[in-house]
């Protein structure tokens, strides 16, 4: 894969992580300047460390299955997003509400929504 190609899909993943994430934020009334930053952050933070696991995982682990490669990988970004927003809902600047909430609903649907896109 050719370094184009590679920075094209980081790319288009955190775009789009971006996109649906503070949809989800928003949603969950997350309206915020500092709210909408920190979900912001949170996913230039972890996005491409997911997206770099899941091609390591795939080429290094072909056993298992893709599938279980990034649902694992989904499953420790849910964590550490849940530890990160739990950290900062304790101050109400954030409006980080429900700090769980939003890290399972907003990873579910960008998890979803990149399954699907890989499948067309």
């Amino acid at each position: 894969m050719e370094i184009v190609e590679l920075l094209k899909m980081f790319g288009l993943s955190l775009g789009m992580t971006i996109v649906l994430e503070l949809t989800v934020a928003v949603f969950l009334g997350i309206r915020s300047k500092y709210g909408i930053c920190l979900v912001l952050l949170v996913n230039v933070l972890t996005n491409p460390a997911a997206v770099l696991l899941a091609c390591w995982g795939s080429f290094s682990f072909k056993h298992i299955g893709k599938i279980w490669i990034q649902f694992s990988i989904e499953v420790l970004v849910i964590l550490a997003e849940t530890l990160i927003y739990g950290i900062f809902s304790v101050d109400e600047k954030w409006n980080i509400r429900h700090p769980v909430l939003l890290a399972v609903l907003a990873n579910g649907v960008s998890w979803m929504a990149g399954f699907v896109l890989q499948a067309i």
